[in-house]
């Protein structure tokens, strides 16, 4: 069997941000072992024949870049991403969270817009198993926030009005994936997120999301 190349492009739930442990003063924070991160769970499940590409990184949005930090829009690095890593066989994108954030003033049409562009951008590409089209994808959305007290450096709520926008995504990214012809998996149903700062999963809800993307993996590949 040739081995299943995954890159798993997403924020800090992909990359493994401790929840609880940030201190927005100092700016330090921790990172799960890679073990304990989904994609490491989703390794050990899947075995022998699968090739898992961490891409995560904190704060990432999907199209849209902060006024003081570039390098976080999804739509920015997609293209190098996927062709840094080529052959692919399928790209997991897991975005839409950090597009919440007051600073965006961003409502959820304009996350699945961003959504929109990065699978468009992803679909228009040539790096898939035969370097001649493009991998498959399979669309994550994200769990709804559990709560907004999540607080900047500032000690200002950053998501104040995005938990009522993030049960939204669900029905936003399931019509997305239909349409563009992605696999889809909503994670909203299945996890929550830590309630120590409402927006990253802990150790039990990695190992939920590994488990579910894993058989949701062996189901696309499963498939003639």
């Amino acid at each position: 069997m040739n081995e299943k190349i995954i890159l798993c492009f997403g924020d800090s739930n992909t990359w493994g941000f401790v929840p609880g442990v940030f201190n927005p003063e100092t700016w330090y924070m921790e990172r799960y072992p890679i073990s304990v991160r989904w994609p490491g769970i989703m390794r050990n499940i899947l075995g022998d024949g699968y090739h898992i590409i961490e891409e995560g990184l904190n704060g990432r949005t999907t199209n849209v870049e902060y006024p003081d930090i570039n390098g976080r829009s999804g739509t920015c690095y997609i293209i190098p991403c996927l062709y840094s890593h080529s052959p692919l066989d399928i790209v997991i994108v897991q975005l839409g969270i950090n597009d919440l954030k007051n600073i965006f003033n961003r409502d959820i049409l304009h996350v699945s817009t961003g959504i929109s562009e990065i699978i468009d951008m992803i679909k228009g590409t040539s790096f898939g198993p035969s370097m001649q089209s493009p991998p498959k994808i399979l669309l994550v959305s994200p769990p709804p926030l559990e709560h907004e007290e999540y607080v900047d450096e500032n000690m200002e709520h950053i998501f104040k009005g995005a938990k009522e926008k993030s049960f939204q995504f669900h029905d936003y990214y399931s019509k997305i994936a239909e349409s563009k012809g992605c696999h889809y998996l909503d994670l909203g149903s299945r996890v929550k997120y830590s309630l120590l700062d409402g927006i990253h999963l802990d150790a039990d809800g990695h190992q939920v999301v590994g488990l579910e993307i894993a058989t949701k993996i062996k189901e696309i590949f499963s498939k003639k």
